[in-house]
């Protein structure tokens, strides 16, 4: 049996701030020395979580590597996280 989970990758982030109009920029893999910042579409990210140091999971697709959405760190996936 196959599971979504099989196919995604969720990667930790916090949020740095709103760096340019209509995007948010986070922060992949806090705290394990290599930063990383992703610009993302402000309408990609919840509400609650769109202040500095949220906390938040990007989902990415494999293979391919593509960021299909953002999740909160202790939520479970499923298809109404995807974009």
């Amino acid at each position: 049996m196959c599971q979504a989970s099989n196919f995604y990758c969720r990667i930790p982030g916090r949020v740095l701030g709103c760096l340019k109009d209509g995007e948010i920029t986070i922060i992949t893999n806090p705290g394990h020395g290599i930063v990383t910042l992703e610009p993302i579409p402000v309408d990609w990210i919840p509400r609650d979580l769109r202040m500095p140091n949220c906390e938040l999971d990007v989902l990415i697709r494999f293979p391919g590597g593509e960021r299909v959405g953002i999740i909160r760190r202790n939520e479970a996936l499923s298809e109404s996280n995807k974009i």
